[in-house]
């Protein structure tokens, strides 16, 4: 059987039941040379939209997979020497200097500055409200523990002193505030103009309504909720779609876009930053910096500990790959040692919160990500057939081919 049609029909089988299994998923992989792999497509655009088939190139909203877009933005204004990694951030993000930090009820003030090493890697102090217990309640006192791009939901007291711990947070909605006010484009534009054209990209965007032509609206997939039951149904977006009420645009979680497009940045890396395409969106010396192990040995344990469902609607408790060995990098989660799915100790991954997860492995020159549009996180049947079904037929093919 062809790797197309294994990747298919491992799609069938995960959105055999709208109302049971998942509503719709759409799957792409690719190998450093750019060609396709794997394009699959199953199910329908929504439990709401039952007539309508899900399409490859549907779009989502991808949430926290726009990290990465907005690491690659930031490290090329490192370039540009218009950013710094290691000095203090607070000239250009004077919010953050002197915050408070709560940590185990008792409030004080921050004296360590804080750098665009830490807002990128995970260990500035900021945290989730669906993550960290304490976060939600001080940002549910001001009415901001979402994702309703205002700007009081990205400032939240921090949870610990900076560098001191690794908790994933808002780190990088604050990396990217960086990114506009050196550049003095919005975001969607900065990533448009520096990012999306050089590499062809034309489908992504943090506007919902005028971003692409057209807008995003009547190709999105529809997003839903798993409830206790383990039934599907319906339920509203999480970020804020209505551009006029955007205060902010989201680093961390706010771009729309499809699989296919998304994983083009992903070739991108794998090729020193620049796509066949002859696209350049970063230095071969960048790439290596995006890519190092970014905590120190006293702080590699955070990456074990459990993390906790603060937020049930948004996300199941999980560890992050339980008891394999994990670093961090400003890309994404590095596994040094590898996984056991085939992907090498060369890769890097991530997630978004809605149920997409990417890889990038510099070993056999794969890329991959599936797309779902289904809360909460870390779903106990999207995960398996990601990881270990469609991720290492990937693999082997690739093995059986020859490297890519």
């Amino acid at each position: 059987m062809s790797l197309q049609n294994t990747v298919q029909s491992i799609l069938n089988e995960l959105c055999a039941d709208p109302i049971t299994s998942v509503p719709g998923a759409v799957v792409f992989a690719a190998d450093r040379k750019g060609n396709t792999l794997a394009h699959a497509a199953a199910g329908v655009r929504g439990v709401d939209k039952p007539s309508e088939k899900m399409a490859p190139n549907q779009l989502f909203a991808i949430h926290s997979c726009t990290k990465l877009i907005t690491a690659i933005a930031a490290m090329q204004l490192v370039e540009q020497g218009k950013l710094s990694l290691d000095a203090p951030i607070d000239g250009i993000l004077p919010e953050l200097k002197g915050q408070d930090i709560l940590e185990n009820g008792k409030r004080r003030k921050n004296t360590v500055p804080i750098t665009l090493n830490h807002l990128l890697s995970h260990t500035s102090g900021q945290s989730y409200p669906f993550f960290n217990e304490q976060t939600r309640i001080e940002l549910e006192k001001v009415g901001a523990a979402g994702f309703g791009c205002e700007k009081a939901s990205i400032m939240a007291p921090l949870a610990s002193e900076p560098g001191t711990r690794w908790e994933y947070g808002t780190g990088i909605d604050w990396a990217g505030q960086a990114v506009e006010r050196v550049s003095g484009l919005d975001l969607d534009g900065y990533f448009k103009e520096n990012i999306f054209k050089p590499l062809g990209i034309t489908e992504m965007t943090m506007r919902p309504d005028t971003g692409i032509p057209g807008g995003v609206k009547p190709r999105l997939a529809s997003m839903h909720k798993r409830g206790a039951d383990g039934k599907i149904s319906a339920r509203d977006y999480l970020v804020e779609s209505n551009e006029s009420k955007m205060e902010i645009q989201y680093g961390g979680a706010g771009l729309y876009g499809n699989a296919k497009e998304y994983c083009q940045i992903l070739v991108a890396l794998l090729n020193d930053g620049q796509h066949p395409n002859g696209g350049r969106i970063l230095k071969p010396e960048s790439v290596k910096e995006l890519m190092r192990d970014r905590l120190p040995e006293k702080l590699v344990p955070d990456l074990e500990r459990p993390i906790v469902a603060a937020q049930p609607e948004m996300s199941n408790p999980l560890t992050i790959l339980e008891g394999i060995p994990k670093q961090w990098a400003l890309a994404g989660c590095k596994t040094p040692e590898g996984v056991p799915n085939g992907r090498s100790g060369k890769s890097v991954w991530w997630a978004g919160i809605a149920n997409h997860y990417w890889w990038l492995d510099q070993g056999d020159g794969t890329c991959g990500m599936i797309q779902t549009q289904l809360l909460p996180f870390f779903d106990a049947q999207i995960v398996p057939a990601f990881f270990f079904k469609i991720e290492p037929a990937v693999h082997q093919h690739v093995a059986a081919e020859g490297s890519a």
